[in-house]
């Protein structure tokens, strides 16, 4: 039986709380083994929770220098799909850089309840630096190293 949207929402939720504690436990609870995450899309995708902790490791590096904050702005939900449209305040406090990056998330779980398929759509035209910060600009290559 698919997923509800009342799941949907409950996933998306979880989705926001995991990025904004730091907890790759609950992100990888939430995606099936067998997922797949293009962000952004166009490129190439992570695959499996192999993939998604590869992504995490870059987003959240070792040494904690970075604080990502996601900032939801809307949430639209129609069978087992979802869009989570958002702004992430990425931030490097010690060297006083930032980055906002208005991203729309598109989600569809399967049958199960989880996240098979996660499509992030940004841009050039999406990032913003906060004021008075220097901009922070991640290489999104190193993420598929």
């Amino acid at each position: 039986m698919p997923a509800t949207p009342d799941q949907v929402r409950a996933v998306i939720d979880q989705y926001v709380q995991a990025w904004k504690t730091g907890d790759k436990a609950l992100l990888l609870s939430i995606f099936a083994e067998d997922c797949s995450w293009e962000d952004p899309v166009g490129t190439p995708a992570f695959v499996g929770h192999e993939g998604l902790e590869k992504f995490w490791a870059f987003a959240y590096p070792q040494d904690a220098s970075r604080t990502l904050t996601p900032v939801p702005e809307q949430v639209i939900v129609c069978g087992n799909e979802g869009i989570l449209r958002f702004t992430m305040q990425v931030r490097v406090p010690s060297e006083n850089k930032g980055l906002n990056l208005l991203v729309t998330d598109h989600f569809v779980l399967n049958d199960a309840g989880r996240i098979k398929s996660a499509r992030a759509f940004w841009d050039e035209g999406c990032v913003s630096c906060p004021d008075g910060m220097d901009m922070f600009v991640p290489d999104m290559s190193e993420a598929h190293v």
